[in-house]
């Protein structure tokens, strides 16, 4: 599929920026969010074990006050990583993509489309995906007999993408299957349950988007050393 044409004067390389701080800094935050979400699912699976009580008892117990204490303590916890975790990746995923001028590999698109792509309806459902696949492929060395982990299969960002949309999916299910409950203590169990799943499909594209900044960052931190003449900075 052809991009939108770029005028060169708009698209000037600009300095080459070393992405080891950044994604350093990410894929701990990535660790955390694991953390995190794994805490939300035990306080959220204790918390709907509690609300099946209340409704085979007919009434509020004690149990059910702590966990959802609790509970509402882990997603507030959950949501402020997430917020971070978010706009960490979304300045990694802009600086890879600008990078790319500096390596010598035109891009089909502005720099600022790294950022722009996610809150553009319809847009953020398959521009960022493209996005990703240029950074892989083009962070990839082109010289001949040199180790630039692994080849061109762009299998780790399709992993993370397809598991990104599939999060999405599972926690608007989530979202619209908690409105109006009311006191229904079983719908609200059956709602947990539902969260309980997007936790677990939130670690496994946690842990996709993990693989895909860290392996994505060897490439372009090697291609730029064997362009510049220099290993500073490479990411281990």
């Amino acid at each position: 599929m052809m991009g939108w044409p770029i005028d060169p004067a708009l698209q000037s390389p600009s300095p080459y920026r070393p992405l080891r701080s950044t994604a350093t800094f990410l894929l701990l935050l990535f660790g955390l969010f694991i953390i995190a979400t794994l805490v939300l699912l035990a306080t959220g699976w204790e918390y709907r074990a509690a609300l099946l009580d209340m409704a085979r008892s007919d009434g509020r117990t004690s149990d059910a006050v702590r966990w959802e204490d609790n509970f509402l303590a882990a997603s507030g916890l959950l949501g402020g990583v997430n917020i971070i975790l978010a706009t960490s990746f979304i300045f990694w995923f802009w600086r890879a993509y600008s990078n790319l001028a500096a390596l010598g590999k035109p891009t089909r698109r502005r720099p600022g489309w790294a950022i722009g792509a996610w809150v553009v309806p319809i847009a953020n459902f398959f521009i960022p995906y493209q996005i990703g696949s240029e950074i892989w492929r083009k962070s990839l060395s082109d010289t001949p007999g040199v180790d630039t982990v692994g080849d061109g299969n762009i299998e780790p960002v399709i992993s993370w993408w397809a598991l990104f949309l599939l999060m999405g999916l599972v926690n608007q299910v989530a979202f619209f299957s908690g409105r109006d409950v009311g006191d229904d203590f079983e719908r609200m169990a059956a709602v947990l349950g539902v969260d309980v799943i997007g936790g677990l499909v939130s670690i496994a594209a946690a842990i996709a988007a993990l693989r895909f900044v860290r392996r994505a960052t060897i490439r372009q931190e090697r291609a730029a050393a064997l362009r510049f003449g220099s290993d500073e900075g490479l990411f281990p």
